[in-house]
């Protein structure tokens, strides 16, 4: 295919236009390139593309190998040839996290470093962010995607190998889950870091954001890096098919919720340059409805943060009717024993069982007789 080269930038510069190829959301037969890919890491490239404005055209692709490097996301970057970054060329020893890595690192060195002029003290605040979201949040994220066995029958299974024959796609995803090795958490330890890491950022967030241009996590009107991290990892729990637990942790969150909302907005308005007119599905104008999610299962009891609950106290009369319900049970139990050992059935066969080992007692003793009275003639 023949891409875009060059596009002017607002300032008179040019600017190299880049090729994302990703994961399609939602799997379809007819996917949209402006909306934002179901996977989490393709997700987190493509929210730092639109934060930066960086020029650039989607590629959906069905599966990793119709990629240029085999693995997902990968990203065409460079003046006249293209470069691919992203990966080595070899489906089994790529990694999509490495390859997320490899094409942020060349999008913040070559192409926009949104955090350029930031102070000290906004630059750990942005690393306090990023850490977040890139830690303990993801790895709760991954844990619903990939370990666990339910979810990752019934909705993770089915988006990565929709595009695959039977039993490929079965089979593929079972490997990628096997690649990732030992889970490093439980579904308990899951929701308990989630909501460390939702009450962290729900603590550090700006307040008031709704109706302003205030809407970024710096509490700026212009995005930086840490916005690209938090906000991927916050809309993936928002919308992913595999994260509906995290989204009963997140619900007692609002001003998180308020920053995907506003956020959303702002990437979903700039859409790449391969995006038709009409293409724009997820732009629907419709708020997120947190009322709609269900509560975490328990949360409290299985986070230890609440004691449990007192045994209530009996009244009186309800140990008086314990109490003679156990009486009743015992009678019962000793009236069984008594009739089994008592009945006149029970007695005739243990008394027709002595007779015939008498019978038998003395028959032996007459032939050990005849035996010996042969013997002496």
């Amino acid at each position: 295919k023949t891409y875009t080269k060059n596009m002017a930038a607002g300032n008179g510069n040019e600017m190299s236009v880049v090729v994302l190829h990703k994961w399609a959301s939602p799997p379809s037969s007819n996917p949209s390139t402006s909306d934002l890919s179901f996977d989490l890491e393709c997700l987190k490239v493509e929210t730092f593309l639109r934060l930066a404005g960086i020029p650039h055209e989607t590629e959906v692709c069905p599966t990793p190998s119709s990629s240029p490097s085999s693995v997902l996301p990968c990203l065409e970057a460079g003046n006249g040839e293209y470069t691919v970054v992203g990966g080595l060329g070899d489906e089994i020893k790529n990694d999509s996290k490495v390859a997320t890595y490899r094409i942020l690192h060349h999008l913040k060195h070559e192409c926009q470093n949104l955090n350029e002029g930031l102070s000290e003290t906004d630059r750990a605040r942005d690393v306090c962010f990023s850490s977040i979201a890139n830690g303990i949040l993801k790895e709760a994220c991954e844990y619903f995607t990939w370990t666990h066995e339910g979810t990752f029958i019934e909705k993770t299974r089915p988006m990565y190998g929709s595009k695959y024959p039977f039993p490929l796609n079965r089979i593929v995803p079972n490997k990628w889950r096997e690649k990732r090795g030992a889970p490093t958490c439980d579904e308990i330890k899951a929701r308990v870091i989630a909501s460390q890491a939702f009450d962290v950022i729900e603590t550090m967030l700006p307040d008031d954001t709704n109706g302003s241009d205030k809407l970024f996590a710096l509490g700026s009107n212009t995005p930086t890096n840490c916005d690209a991290d938090l906000f991927s990892v916050l809309y993936y729990v928002v919308f992913s098919n595999a994260t509906e637990s995290l989204r009963g942790e997140l619900k007692a969150y609002p001003k998180c919720i308020a920053y995907v909302e506003n956020v959303k907005k702002y990437v979903q308005a700039r859409k790449p340059l391969n995006a038709g007119e009409d293409d724009g599905t997820n732009v629907d104008g419709k708020n997120i409805d947190p009322t709609t999610w269900r509560d975490g299962a328990r949360r409290k009891k299985q986070q230890g943060w609440v004691e449990k609950e007192e045994k209530r106290k009996l009244s009186p009369e309800e140990k008086k009717m314990r109490r003679h319900a156990v009486y009743s049970v015992l009678f019962a139990l000793s009236s069984v024993v008594a009739f089994v050992m008592f009945s006149p059935g029970m007695t005739m066969v243990v008394e027709m069982d002595d007779l015939v080992e008498s019978d038998s007692g003395a028959s032996s003793n007459a032939i050990e007789e005849d035996k010996e009275e042969g013997s002496n003639e």
